[in-house]
């Protein structure tokens, strides 16, 4: 066992592009973080960002409105169908990005996946003309693959889950648009 220590003390890999420290890191973030939250602070966390894209979406388009207020002197079925489109519009754009937002989140949970279940490493020392592979170790090959079954698939599920909900959402909006 003292010799699986030294392979990995002595392993050659730069901290910052290590697996584990990436997968912590990642699992730390601010804005990734809320994907290993239980179901329930899951979906608090959507809503959560849905609604501020929602509300951006809204603040940059307010003038819209106020313009359709004074092009329709008070004609309210007019008015009605405006606000509505308005509506609409923001409620695509805010599921929009946040379709791209977990994408990219996926995205991101994939490759670190992939660096922990490939036996080998590449990394880079110095920069990028430098590249180097580092072959694994059995025990920590057997402990990465424990890791990414363990930890980070269940993730990388929940997220092609939202992904797809959100797809569906999308896909509806825009039969909703060419039918109305």
């Amino acid at each position: 066992m003292n010799l699986d220590i030294k392979i990995f003390l002595l392993c050659p890999i730069p901290e910052d592009q290590k697996p584990i420290n990436e997968y912590i890191n990642f699992k730390e973030n601010f804005l990734t973080n809320w994907t290993k939250f239980s179901q329930k602070k899951y979906i608090k966390a959507l809503f959560f960002t849905y609604f501020l894209f929602f509300t951006l979406f809204s603040l940059f388009s307010s003038n819209e409105v106020l313009i359709l207020l004074k092009k329709t002197d008070f004609n309210l079925f007019f008015l009605k169908k405006e606000i509505f489109n308005w509506l609409i519009i923001k409620f695509f754009l805010s599921f929009l990005s946040i379709f791209l937002f977990v994408s990219i989140i996926l995205f991101r949970w994939i490759t670190i996946n992939k660096r922990f279940k490939n036996p080998r490493l590449i990394y880079e020392e110095a920069s990028w003309y430098d590249g180097q592979i580092w072959e694994k170790p059995f025990f920590l090959m057997k402990n990465d693959k424990l890791i990414s079954s363990q930890k980070i698939e269940p993730i990388i599920q929940r997220l092609i889950q939202t992904n797809l909900s959100f797809f569906f959402i999308i896909i509806c909006f825009i039969l909703l648009f060419h039918f109305f």
